[in-house]
């Protein structure tokens, strides 16, 4: 399938856009106004995508060889993955918002340049507290060029295109972990962790360069202050609901951490919402909260990453303590969920840009139902094909509706707040996949009883229901007209979302 891209020259760089930079502002104005432009975008975008991602499973399946490297235990050094976690849910809406406000590329570039050198600085990490805050910087400033990359693709592509778009990031998201994985114990191995961070930086440093010269600056708000009492309350609200339920499994419910975190997690929640009804300039404004297509989208993302990652975590325990698989082969067959995805992404980009984003969601939703189902079924009938066919739903599942859902999301807020929406999004998806691992973890994490998996995959499916429910209420704007898709294409972004404001 070849990317998607029209004739249409692209927008003309932007007159606010001011930022100091090496690049030569003759080559980049040229780029500009290349009628391929769009695509140069999203080359460039798919590139730092995958140069800020590739390496979260090659830590993950080296902790051991870390921590012997260190000095350290796995346990501490499990850290350098849950640390970043953490972090990112906390920083996402204020980097979301820092690109509304000042400037996606400007935000992209300030990102990806500390990644870089927070890559290069992890090569030489002395101790394991170093490695997890050198991660968590790396991690966090690698998550700012998330949103960045989504709002500049929204603006470079219009209306159904956008789906397109993002079916190929769909495609890099996943792709990335896959080569991490498919790699990296080779590469541990052979070379040793720390060089890897080092082939990173080098990566990063060429794609950084490329995106210097290819991206333009979106619009800036310069009379808008930044909502920084908003932002902290979301950032302590998000962060004490990700640590309650991350540590819940393993310190209990009764921990007094734990019953603090929870119990400080609504009352932050309505902190916030004070705060925002009288904000004059709301980090998110609350009036989306009563916008269909963009609520209904935020709680479908929840639930199927629940059961995406749940389910994902957990089938590697039932193919080495229930099917007595090894190592290898356990890992050769859970990498087919994520490769599902991958091949999957660009086609649910065109099904969402040919019948629209509704079909292409309750379409996802319901494989990644069924891909529970025959998990649950596989567990109770100690059948791998159907752990194996499990993976591929899921992925496959996945790959249709995580294009159209931030799409959706985007097209249901003013250009404006591009930023802000997309990484919502994440967040919430994010709080999901944590939730997932953790309560299907601590199901199963010491279980060899097929019973004890068939009830973790059959949560996961009763979870998953719900993302069909929800998918239901959706309003496609495929079936609203194409007032809005017309207005997109011309950079009327106002029009569009006065078109879809009652969906």
């Amino acid at each position: 399938m070849s990317t998607p891209h029209s004739a249409r020259p692209a927008s003309p760089r932007d007159p606010a856009d001011a930022t100091p930079e090496a690049a030569p502002r003759g080559l980049r104005d040229r780029l500009a106004r290349h009628p391929d432009h769009r695509r140069f975008v999203l080359w460039t975008c798919l590139a730092g995508c995958f140069a800020t991602t590739f390496t979260m499973t090659i830590l993950g399946v080296s902790l051991r060889a870390i921590a012997d490297d260190l000095g350290s235990d796995v346990t501490t050094i499990a850290w350098v993955v849950t640390a970043p976690m953490l972090a990112q849910a906390v920083s996402a809406q204020l980097l979301g918002k820092l690109g509304d406000l000042h400037g996606h590329r400007r935000v992209y570039l300030s990102g990806f340049f500390v990644a870089t050198l927070a890559a290069a600085a992890t090569a030489s990490a002395w101790s394991a507290a170093s490695l997890i805050a050198l991660r968590t910087l790396g991690q966090v400033s690698g998550t700012a060029t998330m949103p960045a990359s989504m709002a500049m693709l929204f603006r470079a592509y219009p209306g159904r295109e956008r789906v397109k778009a993002m079916g190929w990031m769909s495609v890099v998201i996943a792709g990335g972990p896959v080569v991490g994985l498919a790699i990296g114990g080779w590469l541990v191995e052979t070379i040793g962790w720390r060089p890897i961070f080092l082939i990173q930086a080098g990566l990063a440093a060429v794609a950084l360069g490329v995106a210097s010269v290819v991206l333009v600056e979106t619009p800036r708000q310069t009379r808008v202050t930044l909502d920084v009492r908003g932002a902290a309350t979301l950032a302590l609200a998000a962060f004490a609901l990700v640590f309650g339920i991350n540590r819940a499994p393993i310190r209990g419910l009764l921990d007094p951490g734990v019953a603090l975190a929870f119990a400080a997690t609504p009352l932050l929640l309505a902190l916030f919402a004070r705060i925002e009804r009288r904000a004059p300039n709301p980090l998110l404004p609350l009036a989306l909260l009563r916008e269909r297509n963009f609520v209904l989208p935020l709680a479908i993302g929840f639930v199927l990453q629940f059961a995406y990652m749940g389910g994902f975590i957990i089938s590697p325990l039932i193919m080495l303590g229930v099917f007595g698989l090894g190592q290898a082969a356990t890992s050769l067959w859970t990498i087919a969920r994520p490769i599902a995805l991958s091949a999957s992404s660009p086609v649910g980009g065109h099904l969402g840009a040919t019948y629209g984003e509704r079909t292409a969601i309750l379409a996802g939703a319901a494989l990644v139902f069924l891909a529970m189902v025959a998990f649950s079924a596989g567990a109770s009938l100690e059948s791998l094909a159907l752990v194996i066919a499990g993976l591929v739903l899921a992925g496959v599942g996945m790959g249709l509706a995580q294009p159209s859902l931030s799409t959706l999301v985007a097209s249901s807020v003013e250009e404006r707040d591009h930023g802000i929406a997309v990484s919502t999004m994440a967040t919430t998806t994010g709080i999901g996949a944590v939730a997932g691992v953790s309560i299907l973890t601590a199901l199963c994490a010491d279980s060899a009883s097929p019973s004890d998996f068939r009830d973790g995959y059959a949560l996961g499916a009763f979870v998953a229901a719900f993302g069909i429910l929800a998918g239901s209420r959706l309003r496609d704007p495929l079936t609203m007209g194409e007032a809005g898709d017309e207005a997109a294409a011309s950079g009327e972004s106002g029009t569009v979302h006065a078109s879809r404001a009652g969906a």
